[in-house]
Protein backbone atom coordinates (compact mmCIF):
# COMPACT_ATOMS: atom_id res chain seq x y z
CA UNK A 1 0.00 0.00 0.00
CA UNK A 2 1.27 3.46 -1.07
CA UNK A 3 2.43 5.74 1.50
CA UNK A 4 1.63 9.48 1.88
CA UNK A 5 4.58 11.91 2.62
CA UNK A 6 3.36 12.33 5.99
CA UNK A 7 3.57 8.98 7.32
CA UNK A 8 7.05 8.87 4.99
CA UNK A 9 8.66 11.90 6.99
CA UNK A 10 7.12 10.07 10.44
CA UNK A 11 8.32 7.12 9.61
CA UNK A 12 11.98 8.72 8.70
CA UNK A 13 11.95 10.69 12.08
CA UNK A 14 10.93 7.50 13.92
CA UNK A 15 14.10 5.77 13.01
CA UNK A 16 15.96 8.95 13.17
CA UNK A 17 14.68 9.26 16.65
CA UNK A 18 15.81 5.55 17.43
CA UNK A 19 19.10 5.61 15.84
CA UNK A 20 20.15 8.38 17.85
CA UNK A 21 18.76 6.91 21.18
CA UNK A 22 20.90 3.98 20.38
CA UNK A 23 23.92 5.84 19.56
CA UNK A 24 23.36 8.06 22.98
CA UNK A 25 22.76 5.00 24.80
CA UNK A 26 25.44 3.81 23.84
CA UNK A 27 27.72 6.86 24.17
CA UNK A 28 26.56 6.55 27.70
CA UNK A 29 27.36 2.72 28.04
CA UNK A 30 30.75 3.63 27.01
CA UNK A 31 30.81 6.12 29.47
CA UNK A 32 29.51 4.36 32.19
CA UNK A 33 32.16 1.09 31.16
CA UNK A 34 35.15 3.64 30.94
CA UNK A 35 34.12 5.41 34.55
CA UNK A 36 33.08 1.72 36.00
CA UNK A 37 36.97 0.84 34.61
CA UNK A 38 38.60 3.85 36.06
CA UNK A 39 37.00 3.42 39.56
CA UNK A 40 38.49 -0.23 39.49
CA UNK A 41 41.93 1.03 38.92
CA UNK A 42 41.32 3.79 41.30
CA UNK A 43 40.25 1.08 43.83
CA UNK A 44 43.04 -0.99 42.93
CA UNK A 45 45.34 1.87 43.13
CA UNK A 46 43.44 2.44 46.93
CA UNK A 47 43.64 -1.04 47.84
CA UNK A 48 47.32 -1.52 46.90
CA UNK A 49 48.19 2.08 48.87
CA UNK A 50 46.83 -0.01 52.42
CA UNK A 51 48.47 -1.78 54.60
CA UNK A 52 47.35 -3.63 57.71
CA UNK A 53 48.35 -2.34 61.01
CA UNK A 54 47.72 -3.26 64.98
CA UNK A 55 45.45 -0.79 66.46
CA UNK A 56 44.09 -0.15 70.31
CA UNK A 57 40.09 -1.06 70.54
CA UNK A 58 39.88 0.89 73.77
CA UNK A 59 41.84 3.50 75.80
CA UNK A 60 45.03 2.55 78.01
CA UNK A 61 46.68 4.29 80.10
CA UNK A 62 50.48 4.60 81.02
CA UNK A 63 51.61 1.23 82.37
CA UNK A 64 48.62 -0.44 81.55
CA UNK A 65 49.53 -3.85 80.36
CA UNK A 66 48.33 -4.41 76.77
CA UNK A 67 46.91 -8.04 75.88
CA UNK A 68 45.91 -9.32 72.72
CA UNK A 69 41.86 -9.32 72.99
CA UNK A 70 42.21 -4.99 73.27
CA UNK A 71 44.35 -5.00 70.07
CA UNK A 72 42.62 -5.20 65.95
CA UNK A 73 43.81 -5.15 63.07
CA UNK A 74 43.04 -2.51 60.46
CA UNK A 75 43.84 -1.40 56.91
CA UNK A 76 44.86 2.18 56.60
CA UNK A 77 46.49 4.01 54.05
CA UNK A 78 50.25 3.86 53.88
CA UNK A 79 51.16 7.21 54.22
CA UNK A 80 49.30 7.11 57.34
CA UNK A 81 51.69 4.25 59.25
CA UNK A 82 54.35 4.84 61.23
CA UNK A 83 57.71 3.65 60.61
CA UNK A 84 58.12 1.81 63.48
CA UNK A 85 54.45 0.17 63.81
CA UNK A 86 53.63 -3.07 64.17
CA UNK A 87 52.40 -4.03 61.19
CA UNK A 88 50.93 -7.13 59.29
CA UNK A 89 49.33 -9.01 61.59
CA UNK A 90 48.69 -9.88 65.87
CA UNK A 91 51.77 -12.21 65.38
CA UNK A 92 54.15 -9.39 65.39
CA UNK A 93 53.43 -7.77 68.91
CA UNK A 94 53.53 -11.73 70.09
CA UNK A 95 57.17 -11.62 68.87
CA UNK A 96 58.17 -8.45 70.34
CA UNK A 97 56.91 -9.65 73.47
CA UNK A 98 59.47 -12.93 73.37
CA UNK A 99 62.47 -13.29 75.33
CA UNK A 100 65.11 -16.11 76.65
CA UNK A 101 65.86 -17.12 80.20
CA UNK A 102 68.56 -14.57 80.05
CA UNK A 103 66.86 -11.99 78.87
CA UNK A 104 67.77 -11.54 75.25
CA UNK A 105 65.32 -9.82 73.85
CA UNK A 106 63.35 -11.61 69.94
CA UNK A 107 64.11 -8.96 67.34
CA UNK A 108 63.82 -9.98 63.55
CA UNK A 109 65.54 -9.14 60.22
CA UNK A 110 65.11 -9.68 56.82
CA UNK A 111 67.43 -12.37 55.05
CA UNK A 112 68.23 -12.32 51.44
CA UNK A 113 68.32 -15.69 49.97
CA UNK A 114 72.56 -16.42 48.66
CA UNK A 115 71.01 -18.53 45.77
CA UNK A 116 67.17 -17.50 44.71
CA UNK A 117 67.42 -13.83 46.27
CA UNK A 118 64.37 -14.38 48.15
CA UNK A 119 64.07 -11.95 50.77
CA UNK A 120 62.64 -13.07 54.38
CA UNK A 121 62.07 -12.03 57.75
CA UNK A 122 63.82 -14.20 60.57
CA UNK A 123 63.65 -14.55 63.94
CA UNK A 124 66.88 -13.41 65.69
CA UNK A 125 68.38 -13.48 69.37
CA UNK A 126 72.36 -11.45 70.14
CA UNK A 127 73.85 -13.25 72.55
CA UNK A 128 77.24 -12.90 73.78
CA UNK A 129 79.65 -14.78 72.91
CA UNK A 130 81.12 -17.01 75.94
CA UNK A 131 85.04 -16.85 74.54
CA UNK A 132 84.97 -13.45 72.55
CA UNK A 133 82.83 -11.49 74.71
CA UNK A 134 81.46 -10.28 71.45
CA UNK A 135 77.82 -10.34 70.66
CA UNK A 136 76.59 -12.99 68.42
CA UNK A 137 73.66 -12.85 66.54
CA UNK A 138 71.40 -16.43 66.53
CA UNK A 139 68.78 -17.22 64.31
CA UNK A 140 65.70 -19.36 65.60
CA UNK A 141 62.96 -20.72 64.20
CA UNK A 142 59.58 -22.76 64.83
CA UNK A 143 57.72 -25.64 63.68
CA UNK A 144 54.90 -25.37 65.09
CA UNK A 145 54.32 -22.24 66.46
CA UNK A 146 54.91 -22.70 70.17
CA UNK A 147 58.33 -24.30 70.41
CA UNK A 148 61.44 -22.77 69.22
CA UNK A 149 64.96 -23.56 68.16
CA UNK A 150 68.37 -22.53 67.06
CA UNK A 151 69.23 -22.53 63.13
CA UNK A 152 72.48 -23.38 63.44
CA UNK A 153 72.19 -26.19 66.16
CA UNK A 154 68.76 -27.26 66.17
CA UNK A 155 68.94 -26.70 70.18
CA UNK A 156 65.45 -26.08 71.65
CA UNK A 157 65.43 -22.49 73.19
CA UNK A 158 62.75 -21.77 75.90
CA UNK A 159 61.33 -18.56 75.39
CA UNK A 160 59.56 -16.65 77.16
CA UNK A 161 56.26 -14.07 76.99
CA UNK A 162 57.01 -10.88 78.63
CA UNK A 163 53.99 -8.55 79.51
CA UNK A 164 53.51 -5.58 76.95
CA UNK A 165 52.69 -2.09 78.74
CA UNK A 166 51.89 1.21 77.48
CA UNK A 167 54.57 3.75 77.60
CA UNK A 168 51.59 7.04 77.47
CA UNK A 169 48.22 7.10 77.85
CA UNK A 170 46.54 6.41 74.77
CA UNK A 171 43.11 6.13 72.73
CA UNK A 172 41.06 3.90 71.14
CA UNK A 173 42.12 3.37 67.30
CA UNK A 174 45.65 4.70 67.78
CA UNK A 175 48.14 3.09 65.94
CA UNK A 176 50.60 1.05 67.71
CA UNK A 177 54.52 1.59 67.72
CA UNK A 178 57.54 0.39 69.34
CA UNK A 179 57.69 3.73 70.70
CA UNK A 180 54.50 3.42 72.31
CA UNK A 181 55.01 0.77 74.13
CA UNK A 182 57.51 -1.31 76.53
CA UNK A 183 58.08 -4.49 77.72
CA UNK A 184 57.66 -5.22 81.55
CA UNK A 185 59.68 -5.95 84.24
CA UNK A 186 56.83 -7.52 85.83
CA UNK A 187 57.34 -11.00 84.30
CA UNK A 188 54.93 -13.76 85.21
CA UNK A 189 57.27 -16.79 86.21
CA UNK A 190 56.21 -20.15 88.08
CA UNK A 191 57.26 -18.02 91.64
CA UNK A 192 54.76 -15.50 91.01
CA UNK A 193 51.79 -14.93 93.77
CA UNK A 194 49.38 -11.94 94.45
CA UNK A 195 50.15 -11.35 97.90
CA UNK A 196 48.64 -8.69 100.15
CA UNK A 197 49.85 -6.41 103.06
CA UNK A 198 48.25 -4.10 105.15
CA UNK A 199 51.49 -2.90 107.22
CA UNK A 200 52.85 -0.15 104.23
CA UNK A 201 51.87 3.37 104.65
CA UNK A 202 50.03 3.92 101.28
CA UNK A 203 49.48 7.53 98.85
CA UNK A 204 46.53 8.98 99.58
CA UNK A 205 45.52 8.69 96.19
CA UNK A 206 46.67 5.84 95.42
CA UNK A 207 44.35 3.80 92.75
CA UNK A 208 44.41 0.33 91.13
CA UNK A 209 47.09 -0.46 88.56
CA UNK A 210 49.01 2.25 89.56
CA UNK A 211 52.88 1.51 90.06
CA UNK A 212 55.10 2.19 93.01
CA UNK A 213 57.91 1.52 94.89
CA UNK A 214 58.10 -0.05 98.48
CA UNK A 215 60.77 2.46 100.62
CA UNK A 216 62.27 1.68 104.46
CA UNK A 217 62.77 5.15 105.89
CA UNK A 218 65.08 4.66 109.58
CA UNK A 219 64.88 7.50 112.00
CA UNK A 220 67.86 9.08 111.04
CA UNK A 221 66.42 10.24 107.42
CA UNK A 222 68.32 7.13 105.52
CA UNK A 223 65.78 5.76 102.77
CA UNK A 224 65.74 2.41 101.19
CA UNK A 225 64.27 1.21 98.04
CA UNK A 226 63.37 -2.63 98.86
CA UNK A 227 60.51 -3.64 95.96
CA UNK A 228 60.42 -1.15 92.82
CA UNK A 229 57.93 -0.73 89.91
CA UNK A 230 55.11 -3.13 90.89
CA UNK A 231 51.39 -2.63 89.94
CA UNK A 232 49.20 -2.69 92.68
CA UNK A 233 45.31 -3.58 93.21
CA UNK A 234 43.62 -2.04 95.75
CA UNK A 235 40.41 -4.44 97.43
CA UNK A 236 36.75 -3.17 96.65
CA UNK A 237 34.30 -4.46 98.72
CA UNK A 238 30.58 -3.50 97.84
CA UNK A 239 32.26 -0.72 96.03
CA UNK A 240 34.39 0.78 98.58
CA UNK A 241 38.02 0.62 98.34
CA UNK A 242 40.19 -0.59 101.06
CA UNK A 243 42.19 1.86 103.16
CA UNK A 244 45.42 0.06 103.86
CA UNK A 245 45.35 -2.96 101.99
CA UNK A 246 47.14 -3.27 98.53
CA UNK A 247 47.95 -6.42 96.68
CA UNK A 248 51.13 -7.14 94.41
CA UNK A 249 52.45 -10.01 91.90
CA UNK A 250 55.64 -10.79 93.52
CA UNK A 251 58.11 -13.66 93.32
CA UNK A 252 59.67 -15.63 95.89
CA UNK A 253 62.72 -13.45 96.13
CA UNK A 254 60.71 -10.27 96.52
CA UNK A 255 58.59 -11.86 98.92
CA UNK A 256 61.06 -12.81 101.30
CA UNK A 257 62.96 -9.86 101.05
CA UNK A 258 59.80 -7.35 101.58
CA UNK A 259 59.33 -9.73 104.56
CA UNK A 260 62.57 -8.83 105.89
CA UNK A 261 61.66 -5.39 105.46
CA UNK A 262 58.65 -5.88 107.67
CA UNK A 263 60.01 -7.41 109.81
CA UNK A 264 63.00 -4.95 110.40
CA UNK A 265 60.55 -1.87 110.42
CA UNK A 266 58.72 -3.46 113.16
CA UNK A 267 61.66 -3.86 115.25
CA UNK A 268 63.05 -0.17 114.56
CA UNK A 269 60.76 2.58 116.29
CA UNK A 270 60.34 5.63 113.96
CA UNK A 271 60.92 3.60 110.86
CA UNK A 272 58.37 3.92 108.48
CA UNK A 273 57.44 1.19 105.12
CA UNK A 274 56.10 3.32 102.64
CA UNK A 275 54.85 3.62 98.83
CA UNK A 276 56.15 6.07 96.25
CA UNK A 277 53.94 6.19 93.34
CA UNK A 278 55.36 6.33 89.98
CA UNK A 279 54.18 9.48 87.63
CA UNK A 280 54.67 7.82 83.90
CA UNK A 281 55.17 4.11 84.82
CA UNK A 282 55.17 3.46 81.10
CA UNK A 283 57.95 5.75 80.52
CA UNK A 284 60.03 5.52 84.12
CA UNK A 285 62.24 2.68 84.32
CA UNK A 286 62.46 0.86 87.76
CA UNK A 287 63.91 2.60 90.54
CA UNK A 288 67.45 0.32 91.49
CA UNK A 289 66.66 -1.31 94.74
CA UNK A 290 69.16 -0.12 97.72
CA UNK A 291 67.82 -2.42 100.27
CA UNK A 292 69.57 -4.89 101.31
CA UNK A 293 68.45 -8.19 103.65
CA UNK A 294 69.53 -9.95 106.48
CA UNK A 295 72.19 -12.56 106.18
CA UNK A 296 69.31 -14.95 106.97
CA UNK A 297 67.42 -13.74 104.52
CA UNK A 298 70.34 -14.12 101.80
CA UNK A 299 70.88 -17.81 103.00
CA UNK A 300 67.43 -18.82 102.70
CA UNK A 301 67.39 -16.87 99.05
CA UNK A 302 70.50 -18.91 98.37
CA UNK A 303 68.79 -21.96 98.97
CA UNK A 304 65.33 -22.21 98.42
CA UNK A 305 63.86 -23.80 95.06
CA UNK A 306 61.13 -21.76 94.71
CA UNK A 307 63.63 -18.38 93.61
CA UNK A 308 63.30 -18.09 90.03
CA UNK A 309 67.41 -18.27 88.81
CA UNK A 310 67.03 -14.60 87.17
CA UNK A 311 65.71 -13.12 90.57
CA UNK A 312 68.52 -14.52 92.24
CA UNK A 313 71.18 -13.56 89.99
CA UNK A 314 69.84 -10.21 89.64
CA UNK A 315 70.39 -9.84 93.99
CA UNK A 316 73.80 -11.97 93.77
CA UNK A 317 74.93 -9.48 90.53
CA UNK A 318 73.97 -6.19 93.27
CA UNK A 319 75.42 -7.92 96.23
CA UNK A 320 78.63 -9.97 95.46
CA UNK A 321 81.39 -9.89 93.48
CA UNK A 322 82.44 -12.52 91.02
CA UNK A 323 85.86 -14.59 90.94
CA UNK A 324 87.50 -15.18 87.85
CA UNK A 325 85.25 -18.41 87.46
CA UNK A 326 82.19 -16.22 87.21
CA UNK A 327 81.05 -17.18 90.89
CA UNK A 328 79.75 -15.14 93.59
CA UNK A 329 81.98 -14.93 96.46
CA UNK A 330 82.82 -12.26 98.63
CA UNK A 331 80.13 -9.64 99.53
CA UNK A 332 80.70 -6.17 98.62
CA UNK A 333 81.47 -4.16 100.88
CA UNK A 334 80.53 -0.61 100.17
CA UNK A 335 76.96 -2.22 99.41
CA UNK A 336 77.44 -3.87 103.15
CA UNK A 337 78.58 -1.14 104.80
CA UNK A 338 76.50 1.59 103.43
CA UNK A 339 73.38 -0.27 104.29
CA UNK A 340 73.23 -2.88 106.48
CA UNK A 341 75.38 -1.35 109.16
CA UNK A 342 72.88 1.75 109.50
CA UNK A 343 70.22 -0.91 109.32
CA UNK A 344 72.12 -3.26 112.16
CA UNK A 345 73.14 -0.54 114.83
CA UNK A 346 69.17 0.69 114.69
CA UNK A 347 68.19 -2.61 115.21
CA UNK A 348 71.23 -3.07 118.19
CA UNK A 349 70.01 0.19 119.82
CA UNK A 350 66.68 -1.22 120.38
CA UNK A 351 67.18 -4.86 121.48
CA UNK A 352 64.81 -4.73 124.24
CA UNK A 353 61.53 -3.62 122.91
CA UNK A 354 62.12 -4.96 118.98
CA UNK A 355 60.75 -8.42 120.04
CA UNK A 356 57.48 -6.91 121.40
CA UNK A 357 57.11 -4.57 118.47
CA UNK A 358 57.62 -7.03 116.34
CA UNK A 359 54.87 -9.16 118.70
CA UNK A 360 51.96 -6.11 118.19
CA UNK A 361 53.02 -5.49 114.57
CA UNK A 362 52.03 -9.00 113.20
CA UNK A 363 48.99 -9.05 115.66
CA UNK A 364 48.07 -6.11 114.02
CA UNK A 365 48.66 -7.00 110.65
CA UNK A 366 46.37 -10.27 111.43
CA UNK A 367 43.84 -8.70 113.03
CA UNK A 368 43.49 -5.78 110.07
CA UNK A 369 43.50 -8.91 107.78
CA UNK A 370 40.67 -11.00 109.62
CA UNK A 371 38.47 -7.43 109.18
CA UNK A 372 38.87 -7.39 105.59
CA UNK A 373 38.13 -11.13 105.34
CA UNK A 374 34.60 -10.47 107.28
CA UNK A 375 34.14 -7.70 105.36
CA UNK A 376 34.41 -9.40 101.96
CA UNK A 377 32.30 -12.60 103.54
CA UNK A 378 29.54 -9.90 104.80
CA UNK A 379 28.96 -8.09 101.01
CA UNK A 380 28.70 -11.66 99.91
CA UNK A 381 26.37 -12.68 102.39
CA UNK A 382 24.66 -9.07 101.10
CA UNK A 383 24.70 -7.95 105.36
CA UNK A 384 27.12 -5.42 104.71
Amino acid sequence: MATNPMQKNARNSFLIGMLITLVITGAIIALLIMQLTNTKKEIATLQAAKEEVCVLMQNVKSGQVITDDMVDIIEVDKGAIPANSFQDNINNLVTYRLEDAKGNTVGTKIVKDGTTGEETSKLYITEVDSRTQEPKDRFITTLDGENYYYEDTNEKVDLTSVPLVAKVDMTANTVLTTTAVTRSNNILTSDVRKMEYNMIVLPSQLETNTYIDIRLALPDGQDFIVVSHKQVEIPNIDGIDSLSTIWMNLGETDILILNCAIVESYKIPGSKLYATQYVEPGLQDAAQITYVPSDAILSLIRTDPNCVQKAKTALWERLYNKNESGQYTTRKEDVNSAIRNPINNALNNNQDEATDNVTTGVQNDIQKTQEERQKYLDALSGTY
